[in-house]
């Protein structure tokens, strides 16, 4: 059974991050009927500056206003991308990060670990 997707982007993404450093990251959204699902890949050793963990509360804010995304719509991921080491912190992970809105800022994150399955199974239902 085939996804319906209304629209879809994967891309490098560049931001200004902390204290405008120029700093990019994988962009992936997918627009539904009920929801938006926003990927943000931290790409670690192309990255000049800062990750998207440090700046997630503004990357969400910017990436619902650049691309009309409904923020009580939006379903917000961080992946980690593998780096094929034994170290823990160095392999593939997703989290579910929500947000408090307040007078239009992102606030306040929360993260949540899920699985790749489960990020496959929201992109694709």
């Amino acid at each position: 059974m085939e996804a319906k997707v209304s629209k879809y982007q994967d891309q490098i993404y560049n931001f200004n991050g902390l204290w405008d450093i120029p700093s990019i990251c994988g962009l992936k959204i997918v627009k539904k009927q009920d929801k938006t699902i926003v990927i943000a890949t931290d790409l670690f050793d192309e990255n000049p500056g800062t990750s998207i963990t440090e700046w997630n509360t503004k990357l969400a804010k910017e990436f619902c206003d650049k691309n009309e995304i409904d923020c009580k719509q939006l379903v917000y991921i961080e992946h980690t991308p593998d780096k094929k080491t034994k170290l823990s912190f160095n392999q593939e992970s997703f989290y579910k990060v929500k947000f408090d809105i307040v007078d239009d800022k992102f606030e306040n994150p929360k993260w949540q670990e899920i699985s790749k399955e489960e990020v496959n199974k929201l992109i694709t239902e």
